[in-house]
């Protein structure tokens, strides 16, 4: 099975913010919920956003971690930011992963998760303005449920392809792989 990790790379650049406070940052053009969820017989990552009208729900197999389910839900959401050309925008990505958002906060890279993930929000950002938001997770609110759900539907969901699922192009279209990794 191939690794995640990478070579140490030293990033003290962000052109995205992250709030820990669960106060959700106030109001965004774009608010799109994400979730990870791992099961014994898999895991995946849950998307979905009202203004987007998005309801996704990604199989990830079943070597795959739960932060690494997180950090996919906040990738995907960004990508679907990307991938529609989305711009002039202030867009909330929010999760209820702190551990995720520390991996995204920390200076120092060592998984190619995230630094992909990274990428994808640097290429996003530079046409949008971009809070990754902690939010409590199962506390009544409504765009955290439905992602939570996807997540879910997505753990139970027959994954096609090699183990295992995360590798750094994943689902990439060619138009935006070009524009992220020039």
């Amino acid at each position: 099975m191939g690794c995640d990790r990478m070579g140490t790379k030293l990033i003290y650049e962000k052109t995205y913010r992250i709030s820990m406070s669960d106060n959700s940052e106030g109001r965004a053009d774009i608010d799109i919920y994400v979730d990870g969820a791992k099961t014994d017989s898999g895991s995946g990552a849950g998307i979905y956003s009202e203004q987007l009208n998005a309801q996704i729900s990604v199989p990830l197999g079943t070597h795959t971690s739960v932060l690494q389910t997180e950090l996919m839900g906040i990738m995907l959401g960004a990508r679907i930011i990307a991938e529609r050309e989305i711009g002039n925008k202030s867009i909330r990505i929010l999760t209820d992963s702190k551990s995720a958002l520390l991996a995204l906060d920390s200076c120092m890279v060592r998984s190619g998760l995230v630094w992909e993930c990274r990428q994808t929000l640097k290429y996003v950002t530079q046409r949008n303005s971009v809070v990754l938001c902690w939010i409590k997770g199962h506390s009544g609110n409504e765009g955290n449920e439905r992602a939570d759900e996807m997540a879910k539907r997505a753990a139970r969901m027959p994954f096609w392809g090699p183990e295992p699922a995360i590798t750094p192009s994943v689902a990439l279209s060619e138009r935006t792989r070009k524009a992220i990794y020039p």
